[in-house]
C-alpha cells in the first residue's frame, strides 16, 4: 500500500521480494491503578514500522510542537512510521543501501539524506556519539545531506 500511494508501481514491488523484514512484537503490562509506570523512553522507531494496539491501557504519548499528546487509540490500532522507512520501505537484506527512489525526487522534492546500510545506521544509533542525540534526530545526523531538515 505505501508503494502504491507513492505510484511507484510494479517495478518497487518486485524488488521488495529481496528484502527480509524483522517484526518485533511486545506486550506491555498495565501498572497498578493509580500508579505511572513509564514502559520506554522518549524514541523514533528504529525498525521499519511498528503498529500499536494499546489494549485499553492509553499509554502511549506522542510529541507535538513540545508537547506531550496522551493518544487514546481503543477501539483502534496506530501505524508508526520508523526511521527506514523515512527513507526507504524495508529493510534490505545485509549489505544493501537503503536509498530514496530516484522516482521521488525532482527540483521540489530533493534527496534529503543519503544512501546508507541499515545496519551501520542501527550500530550507530546505540554508540556513544548518538547516545547524546535525541533518538528523534539520529537519522538526521547520520545520513542528512543538509544542516537542517523543514518538517
Amino acid at each position: 500500500m505505501i508503494i502504491d500511494s507513492y505510484g511507484l508501481g510494479e517495478k518497487w514491488e518486485s524488488e521488495m521480494i529481496n528484502y527480509k523484514t524483522l517484526v518485533r512484537f511486545m506486550k506491555y503490562i498495565a501498572p497498578p491503578p493509580g500508579e505511572y509506570e513509564r514502559g520506554l523512553f522518549a524514541h523514533t522507531d528504529k525498525s521499519v514500522s511498528t503498529i500499536i494496539c494499546d489494549d485499553q491501557i492509553s499509554g502511549l504519548e506522542i510529541e507535538v510542537d513540545g508537547q506531550w499528546i496522551k493518544l487514546s487509540l481503543s477501539p483502534f490500532f496506530c501505524f508508526v512510521v520508523g526511521d527506514p522507512l523515512k527513507v526507504s520501505f524495508v529493510i534490505p537484506i545485509e549489505s544493501t543501501k537503503i536509498k530514496t527512489p530516484k522516482e521521488l525526487i525532482d527540483e521540489q522534492h530533493p534527496q534529503l539524506y543519503k544512501d546508507f546500510d541499515f545496519m551501520g545506521f542501527f550500530l550507530y544509533a546505540f554508540s556513544d556519539p548518538a547516545k547524546h542525540i535525541d533518538s528523534g534526530e539520529q537519522l538526521h545526523a547520520f545520513a542528512s545531506l543538509s544542516p537542517q531538515i523543514s518538517n
